[in-house]
């Protein structure tokens, strides 16, 4: 699985995609970003990302 989360904190056990080895899975959802305007992305296995940014928040 992969998640993505707001860099400086704990990593969630929950995910924001599953996959299977081999396949092209898209998926869409929004991460906050951690105080260094940074989020993290952590995968259970060796894999590639495109990362586009659609729009973001502002105060």
């Amino acid at each position: 699985f992969v998640t993505l989360y707001p860099s400086g904190m704990a990593r969630p056990t929950a995910s924001n995609l599953n996959y299977v080895a081999g396949e092209v899975v898209p998926n869409q959802f929004v991460v906050g970003l951690g105080g260094d305007g940074a989020f993290r992305i952590y995968s259970t296995a060796e894999t590639n990302f495109i990362v586009d940014i659609a729009g973001f928040f502002a105060p």
